[in-house]
């Protein structure tokens, strides 16, 4: 195995249990404003966002399905926009940590090892924020055009240095069931719309406010 280990489990406070929140969200990206695609290549990326975005629904093979979604947030310190800031890019995900979901496989592709059953009852979302990564993007048809997707994750390699410890886009974790209104208002008005068409939104009296205001966008080395 050639990268950098780093545990997450040690350095990440238990503020979210992912193994619980996991049952019920998915995962995807979004950015306020104008958003501009990074290059395609391989790429450092610093985590910066876990953004639970509720229950939709979802066609697979065929049938709709009500899964529970939610998305990660990459920066990219060495891609920059016209203003010198960093880029960003996220992957959608269904929260489930099963042996053949996708969230699992690209985590695990990430820590540079698999899960042992302790560490996925115990996983929690919050490790990986701040962690850093090396993202395989590549261009894929979309239904709008072309786009640049996050296609797999690994670790840093060796030798390769070491991300600035600081972002410029603001981090957090957005969990639906613990809502927190000041990480609410840095989400685009967009998340924030999205959000609130989900099954756990509809169901309540009210939508909140889509009035936030957009964001600027050995076991001892293992990630997470």
């Amino acid at each position: 195995m050639t990268g950098t280990l780093v545990d997450f489990a040690k350095l990440a406070p238990k503020n979210y249990l992912l193994h619980k929140e996991l049952k019920k969200m998915k995962w995807t990206a979004g950015t306020a404003g104008t958003w501009t695609q990074p290059e395609t290549g391989s790429w450092t990326g610093i985590c910066i966002r876990v953004i639970d975005v509720g229950t939709h629904e979802k066609q697979f093979k065929g049938k709709i399905k009500m899964v529970r979604m939610s998305q990660i947030v990459w920066e990219i310190p060495d891609q920059l926009d016209s203003e010198n800031n960093p880029l960003t890019i996220s992957k959608s995900y269904t929260a489930s940590l099963a042996e053949k979901a996708n969230l699992r496989k690209d985590l695990e592709a990430w820590r540079g090892r698999p899960f042992t059953p302790d560490e996925l009852g115990g996983f929690e979302v919050s490790n990986i924020i701040g962690k850093p990564c090396l993202l395989n993007l590549v261009t894929v048809q979309g239904q709008k055009g072309e786009r640049v997707v996050v296609a797999g994750i690994s670790p840093l390699p060796k030798g390769m240095p070491a991300p600035p410890k600081t972002t410029y886009h603001s981090r957090f974790v957005y969990s639906l069931d613990e809502h927190d209104p000041k990480v609410w208002n840095q989400l685009s008005e967009r998340m924030q719309d999205w959000i609130n068409r989900s099954e756990e939104r509809q169901s309540t009296p009210k939508a909140i406010d889509p009035a936030g205001v957009a964001s600027n966008m050995t076991d001892d080395e293992i990630p997470f």
